[in-house]
């Protein structure tokens, strides 16, 4: 066997084995691929050129390996391979101009939930427990973070 084809399997197993450590960490096919090139590669030296040239190929991998992770952990650790941005919006948080005792009415059924119009805009607001029937007047009791509860208006 030649020379440069083994040299193409050892190079093929380390460029798997540094795709898996810098671009898909976690997978370990790549890894486990690149590993298993470089064994085979490592032993077609030991079978082809003998045991001298198969020490310092594997030597030489064992090294170029451990560069590979080093550098890895390198990469990882100083954040150059991770998103910086930050989400700054919040999920389930109620932002709205109304405020208790508004009144408005019912869109849509409220069981305990549902739709209703106040000042012409439409939101979702929450009954206390009761069940109010669809285009009933309601005023709203309190309003949480995240949800605006109401009661019907007496009439």
């Amino acid at each position: 066997m030649e020379a440069w084809i083994i040299g193409a399997i050892i190079l093929l197993g380390l460029a798997l084995v540094f795709l898996e450590i810098f671009f898909i960490p976690g997978t370990t096919l790549f890894g486990v691929a690149g590993g298993v090139a470089l064994i085979i590669g490592v032993s077609l030296v030991y079978v082809y050129f003998g045991n001298d040239w198969g020490h310092r190929i594997l030597l030489g991998s064992l090294v170029a390996v451990m560069i590979a992770v080093l550098l890895g952990f390198r990469v990882i650790q100083s954040n150059k391979l991770a998103m910086k941005a930050q989400v700054e919006g919040r999920v389930n948080e109620l932002q709205t101009s109304l405020k208790a005792g508004d009144i408005g009415h019912t869109i849509t059924v409220l069981r305990p939930n549902g739709k209703a119009n106040f000042n012409g805009t439409k939101t979702e607001v929450y009954s206390q427990g009761d069940y109010i029937e669809r285009d009933s007047q309601v005023t709203i009791t309190h309003i949480t973070s995240d949800k605006i509860f109401v009661k019907p208006l007496k009439s």
